[in-house]
């Protein structure tokens, strides 16, 4: 009788699982060119630099964000930025004296909370992705 109840529970438990992730599964998935999908009610973020190349963003059907520049008319691929994400990205310029180009990217994490990254000029690496609002 024991036994029957722990299957049943676990049973129960993966599919409390399983409902809590069909939200994500049922997200509708688009095509950014390039080889790279997203999902659609997030969208695609586009963002000039004062130079005129261009940038994309986009929250991958993995949930993470991803970006890509166009440079001389051709797009880069897909580069992985990570994080877990559950909106729209913006970007904010930054600038400063030395780093006329740095930006902040962000969008609604878990809990809904903003994550963000920062980059200080085209070709550095981004930071590590860090919570705009989590207090403490």
């Amino acid at each position: 009788m024991k036994r029957i109840k722990a299957v049943v529970l676990a049973a129960a438990a993966v599919a409390g699982l399983t409902l809590a992730a069909a939200p994500a599964a049922q997200a509708s998935t688009c095509e950014a060119g390039g080889g790279g999908l997203y999902i659609c009610e997030y969208g695609v973020t586009d963002h000039a630099l004062p130079d005129g190349h261009k940038e994309q963003f986009i929250v991958g059907t993995d949930e993470a964000m991803w970006t890509r520049h166009n440079m001389d008319g051709k797009w880069s691929g897909w580069v992985y930025l990570g994080g877990v994400f559950r909106g729209k990205i913006y970007v904010q310029e930054r600038p400063e004296p030395e780093y006329p180009y740095a930006i902040t990217v962000y969008a609604a994490g878990p809990g809904g909370k903003p994550w963000a990254t920062k980059r200080m000029a085209p070709g550095l690496k981004w930071t590590p992705f860090f919570c705009m609002r989590c207090g403490g």
